[in-house]
């Protein structure tokens, strides 16, 4: 089996999706339990006015949600991929743009962080959290594909 064969089987596809879906899932739930923590972590990013820190705080893990119930269930699975790398290719750009100013933040991914970090401790996790949203991004294209058809 060459490796293309293996990349677009239905098998594989799907075994991509999946783990997309529980990525997602796992970064939507401590967002639902603790919204006040989550808005903070957005507004550590500088990028979007105050006023529209509470509604994307309660709306993203919505979609985060959604989208991985999209990808398992196979409801608009193709959407709900398409949306996950958009959101995906926002965090990048938004973890890129705080890098580059170096203004460290906690990531908020999957919930606001537990622990006080140094400036330097910030800055490292945000360079490891940019590499896991590029390979996530890779998942998102990869399940975008369109699986083998059997002969």
């Amino acid at each position: 089996m060459t490796a293309r064969a293996f990349l677009m089987h239905p098998w594989t596809l799907r075994s991509s999706q999946g783990l997309l879906a529980v990525v997602m899932l796992s970064a939507a739930i401590p967002k639902f339990m603790d919204p006040p923590g989550f808005a903070q972590s957005i507004f550590a990013y500088g990028l979007i006015p105050l006023a529209w820190t509470p509604p994307l705080a309660l709306l993203l893990p919505w979609i985060e949600g959604l989208t991985a119930l999209g990808l398992v269930v196979g409801i608009a699975r193709r959407g709900a991929a398409t949306l996950i790398l958009g959101l995906l290719l926002m965090f990048i750009g938004a973890l890129g743009i705080n890098l580059i100013r170096g203004n460290p933040v906690d990531c908020g991914c999957f919930g606001a962080a537990a622990t006080l970090k140094t400036r330097e401790q910030r800055l490292d996790d945000m360079k490891l959290a940019l590499l896991r949203d590029l390979g996530l991004a890779l998942l998102a294209l990869h399940a975008l594909a369109r699986p083998k058809e059997s002969a």
